[in-house]
Protein backbone atom coordinates (compact mmCIF):
# COMPACT_ATOMS: atom_id res chain seq x y z
CA UNK A 1 0.00 0.00 0.00
CA UNK A 2 2.59 2.65 1.00
CA UNK A 3 5.15 1.79 -2.35
CA UNK A 4 1.54 2.20 -4.64
CA UNK A 5 0.94 5.76 -2.48
CA UNK A 6 4.90 6.44 -3.43
CA UNK A 7 4.38 5.46 -6.95
CA UNK A 8 1.12 7.71 -7.40
CA UNK A 9 2.32 10.96 -5.44
CA UNK A 10 3.78 12.57 -7.95
CA UNK A 11 0.18 12.16 -9.94
CA UNK A 12 -1.51 13.48 -6.70
CA UNK A 13 0.60 16.96 -6.72
CA UNK A 14 0.14 16.97 -10.48
CA UNK A 15 -3.40 16.31 -10.49
CA UNK A 16 -3.69 18.78 -7.51
CA UNK A 17 -1.77 22.00 -9.31
CA UNK A 18 -4.33 21.22 -12.41
CA UNK A 19 -7.29 21.74 -9.89
CA UNK A 20 -5.72 24.89 -8.78
CA UNK A 21 -5.44 26.36 -13.01
CA UNK A 22 -8.84 24.75 -13.39
CA UNK A 23 -10.58 27.56 -10.58
CA UNK A 24 -7.83 30.41 -11.91
CA UNK A 25 -9.19 29.74 -15.62
CA UNK A 26 -12.73 29.19 -14.75
CA UNK A 27 -12.43 32.81 -13.18
CA UNK A 28 -10.64 34.56 -15.60
CA UNK A 29 -13.30 33.01 -18.20
CA UNK A 30 -16.41 33.69 -16.51
CA UNK A 31 -15.41 37.37 -15.93
CA UNK A 32 -13.83 37.48 -19.52
CA UNK A 33 -17.29 36.04 -20.78
CA UNK A 34 -19.46 38.05 -18.60
CA UNK A 35 -17.92 41.37 -19.63
CA UNK A 36 -18.28 40.77 -23.10
CA UNK A 37 -21.73 39.75 -23.14
CA UNK A 38 -22.53 42.53 -21.28
CA UNK A 39 -21.51 44.97 -23.92
CA UNK A 40 -23.18 42.56 -26.71
CA UNK A 41 -26.68 42.74 -24.99
CA UNK A 42 -26.65 46.28 -23.06
CA UNK A 43 -24.91 48.72 -25.08
CA UNK A 44 -25.32 50.01 -28.94
CA UNK A 45 -22.16 49.26 -31.56
CA UNK A 46 -21.96 52.31 -33.72
CA UNK A 47 -19.71 53.67 -36.07
CA UNK A 48 -17.29 56.51 -34.53
CA UNK A 49 -13.31 58.25 -36.02
CA UNK A 50 -10.48 58.36 -34.83
CA UNK A 51 -9.36 62.21 -34.18
CA UNK A 52 -5.89 61.87 -32.34
CA UNK A 53 -3.33 60.12 -30.68
CA UNK A 54 -2.22 60.36 -27.43
CA UNK A 55 1.34 59.24 -26.23
CA UNK A 56 1.50 57.89 -22.60
CA UNK A 57 4.44 56.11 -20.56
CA UNK A 58 4.54 54.60 -17.73
CA UNK A 59 7.37 52.41 -15.68
CA UNK A 60 10.01 53.12 -18.55
CA UNK A 61 6.97 52.21 -21.17
CA UNK A 62 5.46 54.11 -23.87
CA UNK A 63 2.23 53.76 -25.50
CA UNK A 64 -0.15 55.39 -28.00
CA UNK A 65 -3.78 55.78 -27.08
CA UNK A 66 -6.51 56.40 -29.62
CA UNK A 67 -8.68 59.53 -28.98
CA UNK A 68 -12.31 58.43 -30.56
CA UNK A 69 -14.85 61.31 -31.30
CA UNK A 70 -18.57 59.77 -31.98
CA UNK A 71 -22.06 61.37 -31.86
CA UNK A 72 -24.88 59.32 -29.74
CA UNK A 73 -28.40 61.02 -29.46
CA UNK A 74 -27.59 64.40 -31.38
CA UNK A 75 -24.55 64.98 -28.60
CA UNK A 76 -20.61 64.74 -29.18
CA UNK A 77 -18.12 62.99 -27.02
CA UNK A 78 -14.80 61.93 -27.55
CA UNK A 79 -12.89 59.01 -25.28
CA UNK A 80 -9.67 57.70 -25.41
CA UNK A 81 -9.40 53.53 -25.63
CA UNK A 82 -8.28 52.09 -23.03
CA UNK A 83 -5.73 49.92 -25.11
CA UNK A 84 -2.34 51.04 -25.82
CA UNK A 85 -0.76 50.90 -29.07
CA UNK A 86 3.09 50.38 -28.90
CA UNK A 87 3.29 50.99 -32.88
CA UNK A 88 0.71 52.41 -34.72
CA UNK A 89 0.41 52.91 -38.29
CA UNK A 90 0.14 55.95 -40.75
CA UNK A 91 -3.04 57.74 -41.38
CA UNK A 92 -4.83 56.23 -38.66
CA UNK A 93 -5.99 59.33 -37.79
CA UNK A 94 -9.40 59.81 -39.50
CA UNK A 95 -9.97 56.00 -39.93
CA UNK A 96 -13.35 54.76 -38.83
CA UNK A 97 -14.02 52.19 -35.81
CA UNK A 98 -16.84 50.79 -34.07
CA UNK A 99 -16.90 51.31 -30.43
CA UNK A 100 -19.76 50.54 -27.71
CA UNK A 101 -21.99 53.21 -26.62
CA UNK A 102 -23.61 52.99 -23.02
CA UNK A 103 -27.36 53.69 -24.04
CA UNK A 104 -28.39 55.40 -20.40
CA UNK A 105 -24.90 56.86 -20.06
CA UNK A 106 -23.67 57.60 -23.96
CA UNK A 107 -20.19 59.11 -22.53
CA UNK A 108 -19.37 55.84 -21.50
CA UNK A 109 -17.74 54.08 -24.69
CA UNK A 110 -15.26 51.74 -25.77
CA UNK A 111 -13.60 50.77 -29.03
CA UNK A 112 -14.82 46.93 -30.36
CA UNK A 113 -12.18 44.81 -30.60
CA UNK A 114 -10.32 41.81 -29.95
CA UNK A 115 -10.73 40.59 -26.60
CA UNK A 116 -6.43 39.58 -26.25
CA UNK A 117 -5.27 40.26 -22.82
CA UNK A 118 -7.47 38.46 -20.89
CA UNK A 119 -8.42 35.70 -23.50
CA UNK A 120 -5.41 34.88 -23.93
CA UNK A 121 -4.19 34.16 -19.92
CA UNK A 122 -7.21 32.12 -20.30
CA UNK A 123 -5.42 30.16 -23.23
CA UNK A 124 -2.55 30.17 -21.37
CA UNK A 125 -3.84 28.92 -18.11
CA UNK A 126 -5.62 26.18 -19.97
CA UNK A 127 -2.45 24.83 -21.45
CA UNK A 128 -0.85 24.43 -18.68
CA UNK A 129 -4.14 23.22 -16.83
CA UNK A 130 -3.93 20.33 -19.75
CA UNK A 131 -0.38 19.87 -19.51
CA UNK A 132 -0.68 19.04 -15.90
CA UNK A 133 -4.01 16.93 -15.66
CA UNK A 134 -2.24 14.80 -18.74
CA UNK A 135 0.99 14.22 -16.54
CA UNK A 136 -0.45 13.50 -13.42
CA UNK A 137 -3.59 11.66 -14.99
CA UNK A 138 -0.84 9.22 -16.92
CA UNK A 139 1.31 8.58 -13.84
CA UNK A 140 -1.61 7.68 -11.91
CA UNK A 141 -3.11 5.18 -14.65
CA UNK A 142 0.64 4.04 -15.05
CA UNK A 143 1.03 2.87 -11.76
CA UNK A 144 -2.46 1.22 -12.06
CA UNK A 145 -1.52 -0.54 -15.28
CA UNK A 146 -3.93 1.42 -17.31
CA UNK A 147 -4.35 0.51 -20.60
CA UNK A 148 -3.87 2.96 -24.03
CA UNK A 149 -7.89 2.49 -24.24
CA UNK A 150 -8.37 4.41 -20.24
CA UNK A 151 -5.54 6.86 -21.27
CA UNK A 152 -7.84 7.47 -24.36
CA UNK A 153 -10.79 8.02 -22.29
CA UNK A 154 -9.73 9.38 -18.80
CA UNK A 155 -6.84 11.87 -20.34
CA UNK A 156 -6.95 12.11 -23.92
CA UNK A 157 -10.67 12.07 -24.51
CA UNK A 158 -11.38 14.08 -21.24
CA UNK A 159 -9.37 16.93 -22.25
CA UNK A 160 -10.62 16.94 -25.96
CA UNK A 161 -14.49 17.14 -24.70
CA UNK A 162 -13.25 20.09 -22.51
CA UNK A 163 -11.63 22.24 -25.30
CA UNK A 164 -14.48 21.31 -27.24
CA UNK A 165 -17.04 22.89 -24.68
CA UNK A 166 -14.48 25.68 -23.62
CA UNK A 167 -14.75 26.69 -27.51
CA UNK A 168 -18.54 26.56 -27.46
CA UNK A 169 -18.58 28.65 -24.49
CA UNK A 170 -16.61 31.19 -25.66
CA UNK A 171 -19.34 31.91 -27.86
CA UNK A 172 -21.50 33.02 -24.67
CA UNK A 173 -19.32 36.48 -25.16
CA UNK A 174 -20.75 37.17 -28.66
CA UNK A 175 -23.87 36.07 -28.33
CA UNK A 176 -25.23 38.04 -31.18
CA UNK A 177 -22.32 36.92 -33.62
CA UNK A 178 -21.85 33.54 -35.40
CA UNK A 179 -18.80 31.37 -34.11
CA UNK A 180 -16.54 32.60 -37.30
CA UNK A 181 -16.63 36.00 -34.97
CA UNK A 182 -15.55 34.29 -31.58
CA UNK A 183 -12.31 33.45 -33.55
CA UNK A 184 -11.71 36.94 -35.09
CA UNK A 185 -12.53 38.68 -32.20
CA UNK A 186 -11.17 36.38 -28.86
CA UNK A 187 -8.00 35.49 -29.93
CA UNK A 188 -7.44 32.97 -26.80
CA UNK A 189 -10.50 30.88 -28.68
CA UNK A 190 -7.33 30.32 -31.10
CA UNK A 191 -5.24 29.36 -28.74
CA UNK A 192 -7.08 26.30 -27.24
CA UNK A 193 -8.24 25.63 -30.60
CA UNK A 194 -4.09 24.88 -30.83
CA UNK A 195 -4.26 23.71 -27.40
CA UNK A 196 -7.37 20.68 -28.85
CA UNK A 197 -4.88 20.56 -32.01
CA UNK A 198 -1.52 19.39 -29.39
CA UNK A 199 -3.80 16.88 -27.40
CA UNK A 200 -5.20 15.10 -30.50
CA UNK A 201 -2.00 14.46 -31.68
CA UNK A 202 -0.64 13.46 -28.78
CA UNK A 203 -3.71 10.83 -27.96
CA UNK A 204 -2.63 9.73 -31.91
CA UNK A 205 1.21 9.32 -31.00
CA UNK A 206 0.00 7.46 -27.60
CA UNK A 207 -1.99 5.57 -30.17
CA UNK A 208 0.74 4.66 -32.08
CA UNK A 209 3.44 3.75 -29.55
CA UNK A 210 1.53 1.71 -27.65
CA UNK A 211 0.26 -0.66 -30.39
CA UNK A 212 3.46 -0.65 -30.93
CA UNK A 213 4.83 -1.96 -28.11
CA UNK A 214 1.90 -4.30 -27.85
CA UNK A 215 3.14 -5.86 -31.48
CA UNK A 216 6.46 -6.32 -30.25
CA UNK A 217 5.42 -8.27 -27.04
CA UNK A 218 2.88 -10.23 -28.80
Amino acid sequence: MNMFFEKIKPAIVFLSISLALLLVFTGLFAWHSARMRDFELNYVRTEATIVDLKYESSAGRGAYRLVIAYTFGGKEYTFKDRMGHPNIRQGVIGAKTEIYVNPNDPAQAEKVTSADFVSIMCACFYAFLCVTYATGMNILLNAKRGSFKKRLAFTWGTEILLSVAVLLLFGLGLPNSGLGEVFIRIKGAVGVTVILGGIVCAALIDGIVSYKLRSIGR
